[in-house]
């Protein structure tokens, strides 16, 4: 990997943060909060069932192995913690960017004008904002369509490679790299939808452009695993996507 690829991919981080710092801004305001406080109900719900599962799941594994191999026993737990946790990330990501996928597709929307990617007569009035919404809401279910599949496949290679000694030691990160390319392409999509780009041409610019979806996707990734500060790192992820899409996919064409 050649310098100018490494700092493409190390860029994610960057770019989630100045998506946080855009959070607040008097066009973007409203619509990170509305979906806010839906996202803590389901937050806080999924947050209690997982902890409840990985802490019965231990305390399951721990006690099903002598006291001479309980070392290898916490080896394993590590392991299979950091896979609950792209899991746990995964999955809240997904379900809670169905829920505010109306609002980050108009939060895409606003971020296109502000990079001066757009011009401020393309800003959403009241029936144009409601055709953003819903089409949002639609592209959501086209990238469920997508990431369903595949998933399972990934879900079951990883549990096939759970049980080989020491190819077990790649199942967080088989998980960890689908998860990464899945968050990073629910993220550009917001943008590419605004600017006309279709969910296929979408997967080959992706492609093209791997080093910076994967460090992007890795970044959110990392950032929705977090309790708490995922709530704000999903439309900080929405914005940081955008600002990927017109710093690198975005051509003059759309």
């Amino acid at each position: 990997m050649n310098n100018n690829s490494l700092g493409t991919a190390l860029s994610g981080p960057s770019l989630i943060l100045q998506g946080a710092k855009l959070l607040w801004h008097p066009k973007i305001r409203w619509l990170v909060l509305l979906p806010l406080l839906i996202n803590i109900v389901l937050f806080s719900t999924l947050t209690v069932a997982a902890g409840q599962w990985l802490g019965g799941w231990l305390d399951l594994m721990v006690n099903a192995v002598p006291d001479w191999l309980h070392w290898l026993a916490w080896i394993v737990w590590l392991l299979f913690s950091i896979l609950a946790l792209v899991i746990y990330a995964f999955s809240f990501t997904l379900f809670a960017n169905l829920i505010g996928s109306p609002f980050y597709g108009l939060i895409a929307e606003r971020v296109i004008i502000l990079q001066g990617a757009g011009s401020d007569a393309d800003a959403s009035a009241g029936s144009s904002m409601l055709g953003i919404a819903w089409q949002s809401f639609i592209r959501q279910l086209q990238l469920l369509a997508y990431f369903i599949p595949r998933t399972i496949g990934i879900a079951l290679l990883t549990l096939l490679v759970s049980f080989i000694p020491l190819l077990n030691l790649l199942a967080p990160a088989i998980a960890g790299c689908w998860a990464a390319w899945s968050l990073a392409i629910q993220y550009l999509d917001y943008p590419a939808d605004i600017d006309g780009v279709s969910f296929k041409q979408l997967i080959d610019q992706a492609g093209h452009n791997r080093w910076s979806a994967m460090g992007f996707g890795f970044a959110a990734l990392g950032a929705s695993a977090i309790p708490v500060l995922n709530l704000l790192a999903l439309p900080a992820a929405v914005v940081g996507g955008t600002l990927l899409w017109c710093q690198t996919y975005k051509t003059p064409d759309n």
